[in-house]
């Protein structure tokens, strides 16, 4: 006897060295390692269970043997009910069979350990004295008088042992070579489970093993677990090593795109450079050649005065238009610096139509979607948009030229989520076929003689530098309509930037539909 309990003692010792060692690594596991706290309680209720077979075997009075035996059988359905939570979380079942399982294991083992201290699977008080072991090892076993439900509770027993094995085995088959050792101990365990409840029946007189049975899944778990922590670590390891050897590629590749892309801007920069000074030497070239040959007439002797004069206005209508061209070269330009100030949207835009008066044959119409109470806020540099919005008027009234109507309309509005106000520009003119559509944001481009062709190209620049978008809308036949929507408040201008962002200054986006001054 005293070597038995001998060997249930240092069974329970070496459970609670495991409970501690493994409780440890899953409070340093920084997803909290389920499996490793699951099985940290497993040693626990195993030790617990070695523990009461430890006085059981040491106490020499039949009826305390007895009920330390009663309590070991309450804690052995609670030991395989977390070894198989432990199994079910190594061996990765799906999550709602996991659930299930482990809920059936814990809810069965519960109940029979409380059908134990409730006295439902034992008459206590009655002993039934048998002679177990053999040779040197022959002792009495004292335990209760078992109840019909007992036979019920060894079965369950067995079933929480067998699903823990069966999951321990499919583990193995899917691949995790390491839980060979956890397999084997999984048997040795179902093998002295089922010896203990022949004994209990009394199909044999042998010796209890499920203490040493739980010991052998005891290692083979322990093992099994430090095995796949060692397998995932230098899983780990190799993919650390692979992602700093792409990332050495990846920084290598940016460094080489970064001077591609380098390389990309200064020839562009270098084109945009050539095709401005074409463009600009070709526009400066006409004016000087008009007067150049000005000039010319001028020096030569007989000219009459009417043609002095006519000579002298071309000069001076040609110098008006290389000056006119530096100065919309100039503010085309010239970095944009907005300096936002609460607008008084109406004013701005009745100043911008006074331009219409200028042209008797155009009719002007003025649609405001507010009253003077509720006017929205809008934030901007006014200087700058009156430009905008003279630029468009101007343009308007141009188109017209055989008379029309002028309409501004001004309205509260939505872009991409982001508040503001859209003001509409609209004509009845002769308006852009396809052709002249796709041309018109041309810096230098215009179908209007004496023109810069720069207008609508400032005019862009400006309401994207507002966080605006700036959008027209023409058919040949049918008229243009310019549109300019301006945010409300200045914090979401980033937000309808990223929406639409700003074009490039050699050529505009499509959404710049007509020519300019």
């Amino acid at each position: 006897m005293d070597l038995l309990a001998g060997a249930a003692f240092s069974w329970c010792v070496v459970y609670v060295l495991l409970a501690i060692y493994f409780g440890i690594l899953a409070a340093r596991r920084p997803d909290g390692g389920a499996d490793y706290a699951t099985f940290a309680l497993t040693c626990v209720f195993v030790g617990v269970f070695a523990f009461c077979h430890g006085v059981r075997y040491h106490t020499t009075d039949p009826m305390a043997s007895a009920t330390w035996g009663a309590r070991a059988f309450a804690i052995a359905p609670l030991a395989a009910a977390t070894a198989l939570h432990t199994s079910a979380l190594y061996a990765e079942v799906a999550s709602p069979f996991r659930t299930r399982l482990v809920t059936f294991g814990y809810v069965s083992a519960g109940a029979a350990s409380i059908a134990t201290v409730l006295n439902l699977l034992h008459r206590p008080g009655q002993l039934d004295p048998r002679v177990l072991g053999f040779g040197p090892l022959r002792y009495t076993h004292f335990h209760f008088k078992a109840t019909p439900a007992q036979p019920i509770a060894f079965m369950l027993l067995v079933g929480l042992i067998a699903a823990m094995v069966y999951l321990l085995v499919r583990a193995y088959l899917a691949g995790k070579r390491e839980a060979l050792l956890a397999c084997l101990g999984g048997f040795v365990m179902l093998a002295a489970v089922a010896n203990d409840v022949l004994i209990a029946l009394g199909a044999h007189r042998g010796l209890y093993l499920s203490v040493h049975g739980f010991a052998a899944v005891a290692f083979g778990l322990s093992y099994t677990l430090l095995a796949r922590h060692e397998r995932v670590s230098d899983e780990l390891t190799l993919k650390g090593a692979e992602l700093r050897r792409r990332a050495r590629h990846l920084r290598k590749a940016y460094e080489e795109l970064r001077a591609a892309q380098e390389e990309l801007v200064r020839k562009e920069q270098l084109a945009l450079v050539g095709e401005l000074a074409a463009v600009v030497s070709h526009e400066v070239r006409n004016p000087l050649a008009i007067i150049t040959n000005a000039v010319a007439g001028l020096r030569r002797g007989g000219t009459s005065p009417e043609d002095r004069e006519t000579l002298l206005s071309i000069l001076d209508e040609e110098t008006a238009r290389l000056n006119r061209l530096v100065g919309d070269l100039l503010r085309y330009a010239k970095p944009l610096h907005v300096e936002r100030n609460k607008l008084d949207i109406d004013a701005l835009l009745g100043r911008a139509t006074e331009l219409s008066r200028a042209h008797a044959q155009v009719q002007l119409t003025m649609e405001i979607g507010w009253s003077s109470d509720d006017t929205p806020a809008v934030y901007g540099d006014a200087t700058m948009l009156r430009q905008v919005f003279d630029n468009l008027v101007q343009n308007a009234c141009q188109a017209m030229s055989n008379g029309g109507t002028l309409t501004v309309r001004a309205r509260a509005a939505t872009e991409d989520g982001v508040s503001g106000v859209i003001v509409e520009v609209s004509d009845t003119g002769e308006g852009m076929d396809t052709q002249v559509r796709s041309r018109a944001g041309t810096p230098f481009f215009t179908t209007r003689p004496g023109g810069t062709g720069l207008g609508l190209a400032i005019c862009d620049r400006i309401v994207t530098a507002h966080g605006g978008v700036l959008q027209i809308k023409s058919r040949s036949g049918e008229g243009t309509v310019v549109s300019v929507f301006l945010p409300s408040n200045p914090t979401e201008v980033e937000a309808i930037r990223s929406s639409h962002p700003p074009s490039r200054t050699s050529t505009l986006p499509p959404l710049s539909e007509r020519s300019e001054s």
